[in-house]
């Protein structure tokens, strides 16, 4: 799967994940939010450029208190962290397990950054149950928050790579 910078070439009227905040994110925000630097946005376009997923990546601090003891001990008051802010898929494309290629190529782009400038954490705040459980099962840990997910850069340099996690099993 190949990830793209947002841009205007790209057809984000037709993209329906099947969640209505989502979609509007993506149709009323994304742009300006890219453009302002509060997350940058990330596309899959098929070949027509029309959007089959989208990732909302930004810079985070998180609350060690928000951590379950066992990963907060030792860590700083507020831990370098990077928030998947959004993540969809194309309704017409889940349940074939696109869902975890984007989330590994939301990763990769993650670990990029984190190499150039540090980053404990990718958190996440999962818009339902589903998202949750969504999470859980690709390593991601509950917080002390609702719906708030961690994993350590260490593990996501694992998860990003189905081999790597085929082999873990």
């Amino acid at each position: 799967m190949w990830l793209r910078r947002l841009a205007a070439e790209h057809d984000i009227a037709s993209f329906r994940s099947g969640n209505s905040t989502l979609d509007g994110w993506l149709e009323a925000a994304a742009f300006t939010a890219d453009a302002k630097g509060t997350a940058r946005v990330y596309v899959w376009p098929d070949t027509g450029n029309a959007i089959q997923g989208y990732v909302a990546i930004a810079p985070h601090s998180l609350d060690a208190g928000d951590l379950p003891r066992r990963l907060g001990r030792g860590e700083p008051a507020q831990i370098p962290s990077y928030l998947i802010a959004k993540l969809a898929l194309d309704k017409g494309l889940q349940g074939r397990g696109l869902g975890a290629a984007l989330l590994s190529a939301a990763l990769e782009v993650i670990i990029e950054a984190s190499d150039r400038s540090g980053g404990r954490y990718v958190v996440v705040d999962a818009i339902d149950e589903k998202a949750d459980s969504f999470y859980r099962h690709h390593g991601f840990t509950a917080t002390t928050m609702p719906r708030r997910l961690v994993l350590k850069m260490s593990s996501a340099r694992k998860e990003r790579d189905p081999a790597t996690r085929a082999a873990d099993s």
